[in-house]
């Protein structure tokens, strides 16, 4: 939880030039973890037409995100969290995800694998994914948002 006090600065409230932390992922493209996923929706904040969902994997010792994205901006990036919390009930970013990058028809298809087990102990986690590919002006508002419990 040490990872939680470093991160837990709100999305909004990053000093001005603040980068977004550095991701505490490692990048999983082949190997999925042997664990049934769960699927939850990423829902679009007000006048975003993208959507998508978040396939959560977890096994003992790792947690697997997979965010599988449509409508976005083509050729565009986007910088992406896990937050404290829930999209209703914000909270400050808890683990940084790898970027989401869309291709030339907007999807994005994106896998981190975090050292860490879910569900979280006496929390709430959500994943948001922003408006750009760094947390400066308005690059850092919510694009999508979606919580990681039923």
């Amino acid at each position: 939880m040490a990872a939680v006090a470093v991160f837990s600065a709100g999305c909004g409230g990053t000093a001005p030039g603040s980068p977004s932390p550095t991701p505490v992922v490692q990048a999983s493209p082949s190997a999925a973890p042997s664990a049934t996923p769960m699927t939850f929706r990423l829902t679009p904040e007000p006048g975003v037409t993208a959507g998508g969902t978040i396939e959560l994997t977890a096994t003992a010792r790792t947690t697997t995100i997979e965010l599988k994205i449509q409508g976005l901006q083509a050729i565009s990036s986007h910088v992406s969290h896990i937050h404290l919390g829930s999209c209703q009930s914000r909270g400050g970013i808890a683990f940084a995800l790898n970027p989401v990058v869309a291709d030339g028809q907007g999807m994005a298809d994106v896998r981190s694998r975090l050292d860490l087990t879910y569900p979280p102990s006496g929390t709430t986690w959500y994943v948001v994914v922003h408006a750009g590919p760094d947390m400066q002006g308005t690059n850092a508002s919510y694009l999508l948002c979606g919580n990681l419990f039923a």
